[in-house]
């Protein structure tokens, strides 16, 4: 049966389903999980696996490479990035999108990684540590404060911190709760050379006594009476005083002494600090909260907020926890916005119908939209689909388009019920000559979106919820168009009584001057075309000229300056630097907070934020400016200041990037086999790069080499006097960074007891040969320059990276403020890839243009599916190739409106961009092919053809510009959202130019191809044969 008359004959049942359908976008639009950006899935684990003592070299050929070699047997691997650093092994492990498509899938890939990371462990050299797996490198902490206390230590600080911790894991929602920036305590016990040589072996029983005081043992159960009672010795070292009581006997003289009378015993923190954490200059302990996968972070962060509400009085006094970031409130203040825009979106297309269509038509068209929109919320709730940047940028998107349907109903009902016909006639026969075309348009337009729905990969991943939304807001607007419209048009309309209703006359002014113009146009079909593509070529070479990018800054106000300092540089200096950064930082207008990382960065409290690796010459700050639009100038005054104050260092201040991607935005990668021409061509690549002048932050991620301690063992002194390569080694370890001789047990919290030597004693890498170490074979204690040669420096790698087991150094820059990385990539590129290469050795581009390539590559795998899909519907519609071929010759010429637009509005073309592109096809078809039917239609009733091209294109002037007038205004308050910007360019032009390209040109290449004459009109011999 005909939907538009079940409808009008069912008003009750479909007034019930339109108020459960705006019922349950209001529960919808409550209840559904929010957030500020899509969830993209972080599919990188890292294993990490120490190996002390050893060199980079080594750490990289007896660990990292058998790690390699096992995971590069998992297919599921889709890359396996690796640093071997002095000590430590660690692997980047990515896995592919294919195989991880869910969490529950990329769980499975995670234990299958354990697995063989477990089963290589029988591979590793003696010596060598367990591998840990870190799988939830991609957790984000959402919900991030900062714990400061003026006179507190940063032990206190850190057990209420601890306490905080526990009291937040009760929220419920809640998934974790992490701590940044604590110090390690540790109990030293330093004992001078002089007296460490005297004491000899007794040291090595002291040690021993250290070792085994607090170690817990069973010491089995009695029996008393019909019971068993357990026993428990006690006599622990509890209190610095406890080790300090401790007796040494002196092997020389016989006399036995208390070690604190002979070695400084104190209670400290680790040396060298691992990273330094403060807020606003004062030293701070981070908290981060996660969510569970899929929770509304908006409630919450609520539940947080109330939680630490009752918990603040409980905070000793002058402790205070500062909010650096809540996403909570972020996506609260982001989706009132979003949803701002969507009214004002609805606003806009509701005026517009009520100026162009009469008030009645107009109130239709809006109730009808507004139905769509709530029903569209309702079914992304039940899908799981959540509300965020991308879901509601689709919204806006979808609403001018989610018009064209109903205004092809609308006004066709107008039309008949204008000429005097019976309203449930026409409502009958107008959704029935336009029930193929609409189903055809809708398809086109939801298939049009497909590939971003289905493409693999990251960016796809984070941008997909597009395509689904749009597909259920199209899918809905087409049924409501069927039934709910002629319903309203049913009730609203009025019978008539005139031809003319609401003011609007069906032959007025503007009508006739189009016929006129559509038959000039006709009668002139060569000088059409000819000017069409001159149009068209001038836009081909308008296009070469528009700037091209990824994804935009993000319009958060927050600013990155990331600091580096030569490798090998002392977290101490990296630190002093860093205290004068921050100073003139939080000294600028328009600076909130300054939050200060040294070592290494914060937790991942964003999901584009990526924590630098641990790193002594490395600092961060992260500065929160009161408004987003101030970051431009705060970012050029810093980085002056960066470049004058400090010239050994390198300082680069960004913003954060919308979507998927990071690092440097410009990367050259070199593979090859040997360090030394690798850093050659990375130092050549660098010198172009610097030449160039309009570049920052130009640097290589292998760094600077560093210097090396070598003392040389002699085998023949060392085997002569009992002592071993070992033996040296740890005698050197324990006087410079200390040995861990035991713990002391203090509540649940175990604090090292380490032995070192006296400050004074570790200032000068030349005292090295005065060091005692215990001769086996004497029993007493010799220097160690009995057993070495005078020690000497030596230059090496201090860290080795390779990409799927081959060596690879990444020359790494980015742009200058102001300067477009486009241009400056099209400047350098040509230059470095001239570098001429040695055999074996390649060249690879990565950053921002690799991110683009691998995001476009990812979406080019499912756009010809989508683009034949398209072409088969249209071919099945009309069962013919001519009218298919009229209605896609008309897409290529989408380009005009967008090259002109980008180039005007100077926005540069991003991947949002061409996700817009594709939509524009899928209207531009939509268009074309509402009018090809009509005018297949007409003739077939018979009126002459030429007569029947220009009717058609008269009857569909009103809804095709109404479509494409709504849609533009629809998407306009999404130009002024950096990350939809390129987009709404993209399809507001294209859109506007190709309402031109269908109401003129596709009536001249329908003329061209089906031979059809100016002459071919009513009342002519042409027009009946």
């Amino acid at each position: 049966m005909n939907l538009a008359v079940l409808s009008i004959r069912n008003p009750l049942i479909c007034g019930i389903v339109a108020t459960l359908c705006l019922w349950g976008g209001w529960l919808a639009y409550k209840n559904m999980p929010r957030f500020e950006d899509p969830e993209f899935t972080i599919r990188i684990a890292k294993v990490f696996t120490p190996y002390p003592g050893a060199s980079p070299i080594e750490v990289m050929n007896e660990v990292t490479e058998p790690l390699e070699a096992k995971l590069q047997q998992l297919p599921e691997v889709k890359s396996v990035r690796s640093t071997s650093t002095a000590g430590m092994s660690e692997l980047t492990v990515e896995v592919r999108f294919e195989y991880s498509k869910s969490r529950s899938e990329l769980a499975v890939v995670w234990t299958k990684i354990r697995n063989y990371v477990n089963d290589a462990q029988r591979d590793l050299p003696p010596g060598a540590g367990s591998s840990i797996v870190n799988d939830d490198f991609g957790d984000v902490y959402g919900i991030y404060y900062l714990l400061t206390g003026e006179g507190y230590s940063s032990a206190e600080l850190a057990s209420i911190a601890e306490s905080l911790r526990k009291e937040l894991l009760l929220v419920s929602g809640v998934a974790k709760v992490a701590t940044l920036g604590e110090q390690d305590e540790v109990i030293y016990v330093e004992i001078p050379r002089q007296r460490a040589a005297a004491l000899g072996v007794s040291l090595n029983t002291l040690y021993d006594t250290l070792s085994q005081q607090n170690t817990v043992t069973s010491a089995g159960n009695m029996r008393l009476g019909d019971s068993r009672i357990e026993i428990s010795p006690t006599g622990a070292i509890d209190s610095v005083a406890a080790i300090e009581g401790l007796l040494v006997a002196d092997d020389q003289n016989g006399t036995i002494t208390r070690l604190g009378d002979i070695a400084n015993v104190t209670r400290g923190y680790e040396d060298p600090v691992e990273q330094f954490v403060r807020w606003n200059g004062e030293p701070a302990i981070g908290l981060g909260v996660s969510a569970l996968s899929g929770d509304n972070v908006v409630k919450l962060g609520a539940a947080i907020d109330a939680k630490l509400a009752t918990l603040g009085n409980l905070l000793p006094l002058g402790v205070e926890l500062h909010e650096h970031y809540h996403q909570g409130k972020v996506v609260n203040e982001s989706i009132q916005s979003f949803a701002s825009n969507v009214v004002a979106a609805l606003v806009i297309v509701f005026v517009t119908l009520l100026v162009f269509m009469g008030y009645r038509s107009g109130f239709i068209m809006g109730l009808t939209v507004l139905l769509t929109m709530a029903a569209t919320l309702l079914l992304m709730w039940l899908g799981g689909v959540p509300m965020h940047r991308i879901s509601l940028g689709a919204l806006i998107i979808s609403l001018g388009m989610l018009v064209d349907n109903g205004v092809v109903i609308t006004d066709g009902i107008l039309v008949g019920v204008n000429k005097g016909r019976d309203k449930l006639e026409v409502a009958r026969e107008v959704a029935r000559k336009n029930m193929r075309p609409l189903v055809g348009g809708t398809l086109v337009g939801v298939i049009a979106f497909a590939p971003i729905g289905f493409a693999p990969g990251d960016t796809a991943e984070f941008t997909n919820s597009l395509f689904w939304v749009v597909m259920i807001a199209l899918s809905l607007s087409w049924l409501f168009a069927f039934t709910i419209t002629p319903l309203l048009c049913y009730h609203l309309f009025p019978s008539p009584t005139k031809p003319v209703v609401d003011g609007e006359s069906s032959e007025g002014r503007f009508m006739r001057a189009y016929k006129q113009l559509i038959r000039g146009v006709l009668a002139n079909k060569t000088i059409s075309l000819v000017v069409t593509v001159a149009i068209f070529a001038s836009a081909i070479v308008v296009f070469g000229k528009v700037k091209v990018g990824f994804f935009p800054a993000s319009t958060t106000p927050q600013i990155i300056v990331d600091y580096y300092l030569p490798q090998g540089t002392d977290i101490e200096r990296t630190n002093r630097d860093m205290q004068r950064m921050e100073a003139f930082v939080s000294n600028l207008e328009g600076v909130e907070s300054v939050h200060t990382l040294v070592g290494k960065g914060a937790l991942r409290y964003m999901l584009v934020y990526d924590a630098a690796s641990s790193s002594a010459n490395y600092g961060q700050l992260l500065v929160k400016t009161s408004a987003y639009e101030l970051n431009t100038g705060l970012i050029e005054q810093i980085q002056a200041y960066g470049d004058a104050e400090f010239p050994d260092g390198q300082t680069k201040v960004w913003r954060f990037r919308m979507g998927p991607g990071g690092g440097s935005k410009i990367e050259a990668e070199f593979s090859g086999p040997d360090p030394a021409v690798l850093r050659q061509l990375a130092n050549e690549a660098k010198a172009i790069i610097h030449a160039d002048g309009r570049a920052i932050l130009v640097k290589d991620d292998w760094r600077r080499q560093v210097p090396v301690l070598t003392p040389q063992y002699s085998q023949n002194a060392g085997e002569r006097i009992g002592i071993t390569r070992k033996d040296l080694a740890e005698a050197m370890g324990e006087n410079f960074d200390g040995i861990t001789r035991g713990f002391y047990r203090e509540g649940d919290e175990l604090i090292p007891i380490v032995s070192r030597a006296p400050s004074n004693e570790r200032v000068e890498p030349w005292d090295v040969p005065a060091i005692p170490i215990l001769s086996k074979t004497t029993g007493q204690s010799v220097p160690l320059a009995q057993v070495i040669d005078r020690p000497g420096l030596t230059w090496r790698d201090a860290r080795i990276l390779r990409d799927n087991r081959v060596m690879t150094i990444t020359v790494q820059c980015d742009p200058a403020q102001g300067v477009v990385t486009a241009d400056l990539l099209s400047t350098i590129q040509p230059l470095i890839e001239a570098v001429p290469l040695p055999a074996g050795y390649s060249l690879d581009w990565g950053g921002e243009a690799g991110d683009s390539s691998e995001a476009q590559g990812d979406l080019a795998t499912t756009i010809p599916i989508g683009l034949l899909a398209m072409v088969l519907v249209v071919v099945f519609l009309f069962n013919a190739l001519r009218q298919p071929i009229v209605i896609w010759a008309i897409v290529p010429l989408a380009i005009v409106g967008v090259s002109y637009g980008l180039y005007l509005t100077n926005v540069p073309f991003e991947f949002m961009g061409i996700l817009g592109l594709l939509s524009l096809s899928g209207l531009l078809i939509q268009n074309s092919l509402v009018l090809v039917d009509s005018t297949d239609d007409l003739i077939a009733s018979g009126m002459p053809r030429f007569d029947a091209l220009v009717e058609s294109a008269a009857s569909r002037l009103r809804p095709v510009m109404m479509g494409a007038f709504t849609t533009v205004l629809g998407v306009l308050p999404l130009f002024f959202d950096a990350f939809f910007q390129s987009m709404t360019v993209v399809i507001a032009g294209g859109l506007s130019f190709a309402t031109l390209i269908t109401l003129l040109v596709t009536p001249v290449l329908y003329a061209l191809l089906f031979g059809i004459k100016s002459t071919e009109i009513a009342g002519t011999a042409e027009a009946t044969t």
